[in-house]
């Protein structure tokens, strides 16, 4: 048996004010950037990998991550030279977030005011209605799940050379990977849905808090069939 933990990491507060984020590029205010520091100070685990979103607001943190992968990052950490312990950062466009078509950073009091009756109903099926000209439900979780595949096809990968090379030693653990995988809120829900077994119930969406700069763990175990089992572990505020 092997084990990928997936650490989800929701970007922190941005720039902007109140806006609906879906492609809209807009980078982390000053507090945004103390959340996130905050949130990767309480994993105490080695860290074996990096998976970002494209978008600057995981991006630009997923960078700075990079440089001290072993350890919890410092506020002082912004100015820290590359390390050779440094980790590459993948950034991967799939783990963006939904695109959102014309409602696409545009403010929120405006949009109910203009398109209220539609939105409503959005937060409320979104696989029924769809954002004008923007992506599908549909589209958005075969996105997301594409991208979690292939990250989890490497880092299983990695994990099974590992102990081949490992071959004779005695280890009573489970082989596990840590990765943490910079990205947004409705791509994090989708993830929670999918271990839960809840893909497409109505109103899960809307009901799932999930604040900026939460962290939120999946365990993906592979038996030696290559089946994989998804674990929940929420919340996950603490280290171990």
């Amino acid at each position: 048996m092997k084990q990928v933990r997936l650490l989800l990491l929701r970007h922190g507060e941005c720039e902007g004010g109140a806006i609906l984020r879906g492609r809209v590029d807009v980078p982390l205010s000053d507090k945004g950037w103390r959340q996130m520091l905050a949130a990767v100070a309480l994993q105490a685990r080695e860290c074996h990998g990096i998976y970002s979103s494209t978008s600057r607001r995981c991006a630009e943190f997923a960078k700075e991550l990079a440089l001290e992968p072993h350890s919890s990052l410092s506020e002082s950490s912004h100015l820290a030279a590359p390390t050779p312990s440094s980790l590459e950062v993948n950034l991967l466009e799939d783990l963006q977030e939904m695109d959102f078509g014309d409602w696409d950073g545009r403010l929120l009091d405006e949009l109910y005011q203009q398109d209220g009756e539609r939105m409503a109903a959005y937060w409320q099926d979104p696989w029924a209605v769809s954002p004008p000209n923007g992506e599908t439900m549909a589209s958005f979780e075969a996105r997301i799940d594409g991208a979690i595949e292939q990250i989890l096809n490497k880092e299983f990968a990695l994990l099974a050379l590992d102990d081949e090379q490992a071959h004779g030693e005695c280890n009573a653990n489970v082989p596990t990977a840590n990765i943490w995988v910079l990205t947004h809120g409705g791509v994090i829900r989708h993830l929670m849905a999918r271990a839960l077994g809840a893909v497409r119930t109505v109103g899960f969406y809307s009901q799932l808090t999930l604040p900026v700069a939460a962290v939120v763990t999946i365990n993906v175990l592979e038996d030696k069939h290559g089946t994989r089992y998804w674990r929940l572990d929420w919340p996950s505020g603490h280290g171990d």
